[in-house]
């Protein structure tokens, strides 16, 4: 894993071809999401056709105008495959990340948690070591630049209510549902969940 100052990105496989970033229109009610990408994999997905300043400041200090392009083809297709319900796992998505050393052990545990499968703040904190960080736990998915590919959606409160989400509740309860859970209300009904 390569190290930066402070932080620490993640890295997979499969890198991209350049420095890019476009708006991929998926569906209602998730609608169109900003994504920037380097060689090495996806930086940043946000919710809405906009970067915010602080992930534009974060990614390209010096202002590098990064015009909106096209979603690089593979890129394309797995988005594609993943809304359209197909076996399409995003947390196996390259990406390439940083953060502080805690946020990334929790992203990392997170993208461990299968597709389908949901885990509580307090499961997470236990598979990173740290049985009471719930809230830390917290904090490093409010931080997850790359919703979707760090699944944070897959992160639900205590008695499997759906708890947060830096993309609303709607947003949450429809990625959950595309990935096999039964969502009623604010509760999870169906889909593994380590209540440990």
């Amino acid at each position: 894993m390569h190290e930066e100052g402070n932080t620490r990105p993640l890295a997979s496989k499969a890198p991209l071809a350049e420095v890019g970033c476009a708006v991929f229109d998926a569906p209602a009610p998730v609608g169109p999401i900003w994504l920037a990408w380097v060689p090495a994999g996806l930086a940043v997905l946000h919710f809405g056709p906009d970067a915010p300043e602080a992930d534009r400041a974060r990614f390209w200090p010096e202002g590098e105008g990064l015009a909106p392009g096209d979603v690089p083809p593979a890129l394309h297709a797995r988005l594609t495959r993943y809304f359209d319900g197909e076996d399409e796992d995003p947390a196996g998505w390259p990406v390439r990340i940083g953060g502080t050393a805690f946020q990334g052990r929790a992203w990392k545990a997170l993208r461990r948690v299968p597709r389908g499968e949901v885990r509580t703040y307090a499961g997470l904190a236990r598979d990173v070591g740290s049985p009471r960080a719930m809230r830390a736990i917290g904090m490093a998915m409010n931080a997850n630049p790359v919703a979707i590919a760090v699944p944070c959606h897959r992160i639900v409160g205590a008695g499997r209510t759906l708890g947060g989400f830096g993309g609303g509740p709607d947003r949450k309860r429809f990625l959950l549902e595309l990935e096999g859970a039964r969502v009623d209300g604010d509760r999870v009904l169906m889909g593994q969940l380590d209540l440990l």
